[in-house]
């Protein structure tokens, strides 16, 4: 997938610096609150790269399954 030099979206920068991403590219995405992104400064572009947090492993007595840990409106069908 390549950068395409046309913009998707304007946005404008509020008087504390931030810039909100537009509803229609946060549901395509599937962005929630809270998630974390880096900014990457390359010439005259800002890029916003989300970082996956390292996965973690616990001990527990309980099988949660494999849907346990879906975003809140998701779902699966079969395997």
């Amino acid at each position: 997938m390549g950068i395409k030099n046309e913009p998707v979206e304007k946005v404008n920068i509020d008087e504390r610096g931030r810039v909100t991403i537009p509803k229609t590219i946060r549901d395509k995405h599937n962005f929630i609150p809270g998630e974390e992104f880096e900014i990457l400064d390359q010439d005259d572009r800002l890029i916003l790269k989300i970082v996956i947090p390292e996965q973690k492993t616990v001990d527990s007595p309980v099988n949660w399954g494999k849907n346990a840990f879906l975003k809140a409106g998701e779902s699966t069908f079969g395997d």
